[in-house]
């Protein structure tokens, strides 16, 4: 039998947890081929190949699966997914069970492998994870908040079966919340995880069960931070930034009338307005094939209610090209005139921009600054004095977008630049405009303010197999 292991040794724990559940019977023959840890922003399900080391790491499973897939040999993907601490409870059960789907989801469309050899499951907050990263740390009050984990139940329950402490309050109210807070600059990102092992059959006769557990380093093997070594006795090999997290039990001390380990565990990651709070019972755990995803937009269609209240209708056009990067293209137009009163409010202006996204929650939603040009006519007169000409503008923006809704999203934004014009002034005398002079003006300032209403469509994930 072979079996390679690749990451850290927390990767190595989440693999003897994976393959400790399933040596009770329910593989036989079977080896692990690869195993890949990613992580995720707090509060989002979506696999962001842009996020720590996801791209490569993906990468490289992805071909390990599509490899043995062609083969023949593939039995099946493993995958479990994590939240940390934050937030509220019934949130993060979701949270971790979309996770996994989102990562199946990707592996499947990636790899072109059936979803139903996809087995992903939530696991809810990653408490044991937590209590292996405190335990490898010098961090303060170490043995205070280990004694908290092991001791303390997630919900503490009065006679009535109101819940009166539990696990996160007492670690948020230690020593006035530094270990809390250092806890959750330090380790919580970590725990934001999604797990994968690729299980290959293996020809030949039946492997017992214990075997595959017996392959796995030992958390304690691993106890310094090393790598797993198929050459050694050991099965380590120095590895510096691994971090140790050994496996144990928390038990369910929760009264009989309680709710479920499962349903307690933890409390919530983050409020993210992407987050569907299903209703359904967090305790029941769910393994799926087919991943609730959601759409992946690739334009946008906007108009500036800042323009529309001044009656000057406006459209613009965004094209997602990546997650970093988009280009837009405006224009705005008020055309109207009253010649009784000499009153001509005429104005008409296109405006090209390319974009570059950043500290972005998810696609279409976050900061961005831009580089833009236009070209604008004109013809202003309010009964006296009147101009007419043209303008060409080039400067930079910066703006904000953010969602409110499946397919909807508000827009705030900003132009500073350059501006030359050149223009007529001309005198309304007895029914005739008379000319009068021509001149320029150059103009350095705001040339743009902007909040618009966004209507996101071309969902470019909604056809079959997403896309590639």
């Amino acid at each position: 039998m072979r079996f390679i292991l690749s990451g850290s040794s927390l990767r190595k724990l989440l693999l003897a947890g994976l393959f400790g559940a399933f040596a009770a019977g329910e593989l036989h023959g079977q080896t692990a081929a690869d195993s890949a840890r990613i992580y995720y922003r707090r509060g989002h399900r979506e696999v962001d190949i842009r996020f720590r080391e996801n791209g490569s790491e993906l990468e490289r499973f992805i071909g390990c699966v599509r490899e043995v897939y062609e083969t023949g040999r593939l039995e099946g993907v493993e995958i479990r997914s994590y939240a940390s601490p934050d937030g509220t409870d019934r949130l993060n059960e979701t949270l971790s069970r979309r996770r996994a789907d989102s990562l199946a989801s990707y592996i499947a469309r990636r790899a072109g492998i059936p979803g139903e050899l996809i087995r992903a499951r939530g696991e809810g907050v990653a408490w044991e994870l937590l209590r292996g990263m405190v335990a490898s740390s010098d961090m303060h009050c170490r043995d205070e908040v280990l004694d908290i984990l092991d001791n303390t139940p997630l919900w503490i329950f009065d006679g009535a079966g109101r819940i009166v402490d539990g696990r996160k309050k007492r670690l948020m109210d230690l020593r006035g919340g530094v270990p809390y807070n250092y806890m959750a600059e330090h380790f919580f990102p970590g725990l934001r995880t999604g797990f994968s092992a690729v299980i290959r059959l293996e020809s030949g006769p039946d492997v017992p069960a214990e075997s595959l557990s017996a392959a796995v380093p030992t958390a304690a093997a691993c106890a310094d931070g090393r790598e797993a070594d198929p050459a050694a006795g050991t099965g380590c090999a120095s590895r510096s930034e691994a971090a140790a997290v050994p496996s144990r039990e928390i038990p369910d001390t929760s009264s009989p009338g309680g709710p479920s380990d499962a349903s307690r565990s933890g409390a919530a990651e983050s409020p993210s307005s992407e987050m569907e709070t299903s209703r359904t019972d967090p305790a029941v755990r769910k393994e799926t094939t087919v991943a609730e995803r959601e759409p992946l937009h690739r334009l946008a269609v906007k108009t500036n209610l800042l323009y529309d209240a001044v009656l000057m209708p406006s459209l613009e056009v965004e094209y997602r090209i990546d997650d970093r990067w988009s280009v837009n293209l405006e224009g705005d137009v008020a055309w109207w005139k009253n010649d009784g009163r000499h009153r001509y409010y005429q104005l008409a202006t296109v405006s090209p921009e390319g974009r570059y996204w950043f500290g972005t929650r998810k696609p279409w939603h976050g900061h961005y600054v831009g580089v833009f040009g236009g070209f604008s006519w004109y013809d202003l007169e309010n009964g006296a004095r009147g101009y007419r000409g043209e303008a060409e503008t080039v400067g930079l923006s910066y703006g904000y977008m953010f969602p409110v809704g499946r397919s909807l999203s508000f827009e705030a934004g900003i132009g500073i630049g350059y501006m030359h014009s050149e223009y007529e002034e001309y005198l309304p005398i007895d029914g005739h405009y008379v000319y009068q002079q021509t001149s320029r003006m150059n103009y350095f300032g705001p040339l743009k303010l902007k909040f618009a209403l966004v209507w996101r469509l071309w969902n470019t994930d909604g056809k079959k197999g997403g896309v590639r």
